[in-house]
């Protein structure tokens, strides 16, 4: 069957608040969305960074119940858990072949007095697409790792919910993956992908479907907009996202109010959002003349959003105002139905699953 082969793999991306599946088809016209399915965590996980020190928690009930109303097909699935389990670190590796670089990275974690080498899993990419290149810093490869327990809780979750996990991806290499898949870059050119996620905030330079430079962005969790206006306006936690999704924040051309009071919501929900949203322009601002400084090949002409904070109505032309860079809502095409309509605005939430579905493909 035509239909099977060119679907992807079932896209896991486990977070902290929510678990969502994405499986992607290949079309004539590209990559397209054709089953999605986003289940709230009963109890959601820690987003402090010490989650990852503790115990894994399980997800094959969330795993469970999004195959359960998602119309998913096969088994096969890649996976990716949230950044505050996993450690993001640059580092300098002499060049080599694949196992010996391998290799001295291992030697490079096994350094960390808090690291257990033998109990954790890597996997790293070259700083700016090739080998050799160096930041101010000296860094030229980008380090993922993650306790082993949690990639084999993952595993057993999986097992449990009848799905074979073939890899556990890292959130940049996703992202940047995510970004190619959807949008028609240049040769040379290069794109800032932010996933402004509940709890973790990651902000990724990728070119051809690659990540160039990551880092994680604290104090600026999309978790800290909704609480904001949860105190504000006194409204509760699904009230708020409500008020994200409807009214949203003050877009730049209609900053005067209106008699039947759309625009006083909005200005609200833009008053209580405000700390935040400067964190995050001051966090993109502080990245981009990093790179405009030490590394200008490299510098990004417009931002890709994706996560929860893309689902804030009019984000988009509010960081456009503030930070003067072209804004784009990740989005790609969608054969998606759900309840009798599509996936308006929560599309961006599965940026992650996504690409980790379209690893079916990365050898084809």
């Amino acid at each position: 069957m035509i239909l099977s082969r060119n679907l992807g793999w079932i896209g896991v991306d486990l977070g902290t608040h929510t678990v969502k599946l994405a499986q992607a088809v290949r079309a004539p016209d590209g990559v397209r969305l054709r089953h999605a399915a986003v289940i709230q965590r009963s109890k959601p996980w820690s987003e402090f960074d010490n989650l990852a020190q503790g115990d894994p928690d399980s997800s094959w009930s969330e795993i469970w119940a999004a195959l359960e109303c998602g119309s998913f097909d096969g088994r096969s699935a890649t996976c990716a858990l949230p950044m505050n389990v996993c450690e993001l670190r640059g580092l300098k590796i002499p060049q080599g072949d694949e196992h010996e670089r391998m290799a001295m990275i291992a030697g490079e974690l096994s350094d960390d007095e808090n690291a257990q080498i033998s109990n954790t899993q890597f996997d790293y990419w070259e700083l700016g697409g090739d080998q050799g290149i160096e930041t101010a810093d000296g860094f030229n490869v980008d380090v993922i790792s993650v306790r082993r327990p949690w990639i084999d809780q993952v595993a057993n979750d999986c097992q449990r919910a009848r799905l074979d996990c073939w890899a556990v991806d890292g959130t940049p290499l996703a992202m940047a993956r995510a970004v190619g898949l959807t949008s028609a870059q240049r040769s040379g050119e290069r794109a800032l992908a932010v996933d402004w996620g509940f709890s973790n905030t990651t902000l990724c330079v990728v070119g051809k479907g690659r990540p160039l430079y990551a880092r994680r962005l604290h104090n600026c969790s999309f978790r800290k907009c909704l609480a904001a206006i949860q105190e504000s306006l006194g409204v509760t936690l699904d009230h708020a996202q409500h008020l994200i999704d409807v009214h949203g924040v003050v877009a730049p051309d209609a900053m005067d109010t209106t008699a039947d009071g759309w625009n006083e919501v909005q200005l609200a929900v833009t008053d209580a959002i405000a700390d935040t949203a400067d964190s995050l322009v001051e966090q993109i601002q502080r990245t981009l003349q990093f790179v405009e400084s030490q590394r200008r090949h490299h510098h990004p002409t417009m931002l890709w959003l994706m996560g929860g904070g893309a689902s804030v109505r009019n984000i988009g032309p509010y960081l456009f105002r503030k930070l003067g860079m072209p804004v784009s809502i990740w989005s790609p095409s969608t054969d998606v139905e759900r309840g009798g309509g599509d996936l308006g605005r929560e599309t961006p939430l599965f940026a992650a699953a996504f690409a980790l579905s379209a690893l079916a493909w990365r050898d084809a």
